[in-house]
């Protein structure tokens, strides 16, 4: 919990970033090549979610008064956090993909 709480914008950012482009690398592995390019989008947008809200969901143990408190003004903050966090890790899981559809490519002309 005091991980979380520590985060700052700029840390948070890159810890999507890296989380993403390494969950999106082993998808890439595992799953098929037709749902790479799904891959970019979920991934992240998940990952930042649970990221931004588990703050939320952790700290509101107490009455109902506390809990809507602490979550409005989570509420407040989501689309500059989520959408950053979305996009410093969409940029890198795309570049995986990318990746992989460059070395699928230059298996394929040899």
């Amino acid at each position: 919990m005091e991980f979380l709480e520590s985060l700052s914008f700029s840390s948070g950012a890159v810890l999507i970033a890296v989380l993403s482009a390494g969950v999106v690398w082993l998808l890439c592995f595992v799953c098929p090549s037709s749902l790479r390019k799904i891959w970019v989008v979920i991934v992240p947008f998940a990952l930042t979610n649970c990221l931004y809200w588990s703050i939320a969901w952790f700290e509101a143990d107490g009455d109902e008064y506390h809990h809507a408190l602490v979550m409005s003004d989570y509420h407040n903050w989501a689309f500059l956090f989520i959408g950053a966090w979305f996009l410093a890790g969409a940029i890198p899981s795309a570049a995986v993909v990318g990746i992989f559809y460059a070395l699928k490519a230059g298996k394929g002309r040899d």
